[in-house]
């Protein structure tokens, strides 16, 4: 049994480390080009395998990340489309505001700092949004651990903003 949990923390940690990569990676990215092929682990909104099917891993159509600790994660991106933030400042019916969103900006928790004042983001801009899914195995290759993140870029980095 606690062969069984370490082989999943491990796993788990190999897949935090990947997605680290991966969204460091895409900080730097400046088109959008490579979506829509549908492969290498490029997918565009609607094409992405099933993350929960064994017979999406392994497959020329899923990426490989760096090799983390002697274990190979691999991952796949979807692309998931434009996002508009906007905040009604002028008190309005609609008073909805973006709350704690961190985006060209480090707010923390509580919404404090980087462009995001405390509780709300007082942010106007465009986003890209993707769906980040990766998969590691243990060092025994018995037990692995899926994990998804989405992940939003400037629209300014990759020339789609408005």
């Amino acid at each position: 049994m606690s062969n069984s949990a370490r082989e999943g923390v491990i796993a788990l940690e190999a897949a935090e480390a990947a997605l680290r990569g991966i969204e460091k990676d895409l900080d730097g990215l400046t088109s959008l080009a490579g979506f829509g092929a549908n492969t290498a682990g490029w997918f565009d909104t609607g094409e992405a395998p099933p993350a929960l099917s064994a017979s999406t891993w392994g497959t020329g159509k899923i990426a490989e990340a760096p090799e983390v600790d002697g274990l190979t994660p691999e991952y796949f991106i979807e692309y998931r489309g434009p996002v508009k933030l906007k905040q009604d400042q002028s008190g309005g019916a609609d008073g909805r505001t973006v709350r704690n969103l961190n985006f060209e900006g480090s707010g923390g928790l509580g919404g404090s700092g980087g462009v995001a004042g405390p509780g709300q983001a007082d942010v106007m801009g465009s986003a890209e949004s993707m769906r980040i899914v990766v998969m590691a195995k243990g060092p025994s290759d018995e037990s692995r651990k899926v994990i998804e993140s989405f992940y939003f870029i400037s629209a300014k980095n990759v020339g789609t903003e408005d």
